[in-house]
């Protein structure tokens, strides 16, 4: 007999996730990429970071240096996710580091 929910359909069996997506990981935030250092820089609230992208050709694609956008951001996975950039860049998602 298969496993089945209370609406009587299968089962999925359960993946591991490698990018886990809890409510409290991801914050609104405004991000800026500096052009002269390729650095981007990352502001919620009273918070700041400052990190490194891992592709910077992609997020400069879908961020124009200097201009100040809104986003999302995952300070404990470190990857920022700009919406509507995967047209343009070929991703949302952006990994960075310190």
């Amino acid at each position: 007999m298969s496993k089945q929910t209370h609406l009587g359909l299968a089962a999925k069996p359960l993946t591991a996730n490698p990018l886990p997506r809890f409510a409290n990981d991801w914050i609104s935030a405004w991000l800026q990429l500096d052009g002269g250092t390729g650095l981007l820089h990352i502001g919620a609230g009273p918070r700041e970071w400052i990190l490194e992208p891992l592709d910077p050709t992609a997020l400069s694609a879908a961020v124009d240096p200097g201009t100040q956008i809104e986003g999302q951001f995952n300070p404990d996975l470190k990857i920022a996710l700009i919406p509507g950039s995967h047209l343009v860049a070929g991703s949302s998602f952006f990994r960075l580091r310190a």
